[in-house]
């Protein structure tokens, strides 16, 4: 539930780092490109985007966040170590009579939170690993786990 998300973000509201491990394929999208190279305010984007839509269409809400002002304050968020790699997966969709390529990356990546409060990003990063992130979350992509860093 919500409460349990946000008693979670507790757990994490005095970390200075974050570790995420993709276990299914990821596919976000920047700029019109699949990305390859992981940075922080792509992943927040991601998420922003996937929650909004979830609750506008699922629970009539839009969501009042600052969007923009987030999407800055990840800009300062530094990628610290990252072993994440390209995985290319294909299904057959019956509907269209093809292959389809979907492909993303897996692996695991830390986040540095040097000089910038890791409480305005939990709620998103603790949700998303419920939900997902990125393209093709209805197959199972986008999963990911958080691993503590005891640091």
């Amino acid at each position: 539930s919500g409460k349990d998300i946000l008693e979670e973000c507790k757990k994490y509201s005095s970390k200075r780092k974050i570790s995420l491990n993709f276990v299914t394929p990821t596919r976000l999208k920047y700029q019109e490109h699949f990305i390859k190279n992981l940075e922080f305010h792509i992943l927040i984007r991601n998420l922003l985007r996937r929650v909004s839509l979830l609750s506008y269409f699922h629970c009539d809400k839009e969501l009042e966040l600052d969007f923009k002002g987030l999407i800055e304050k990840a800009k300062k968020v530094k990628k610290e170590d990252s072993n994440l790699s390209w995985y290319d997966w294909q299904r057959y969709s019956a509907r269209q009579n093809t292959k389809m390529l979907l492909g993303g990356f897996i692996g695991k990546i830390t986040f540095a939170f040097d000089g910038v409060d890791p409480r305005q990003f939990t709620p998103l990063i603790l949700l998303g690993k419920y939900i997902h992130v990125g393209k093709g979350t209805g197959f199972g992509l986008g999963k990911y786990e958080i691993s503590d860093e005891k640091r």
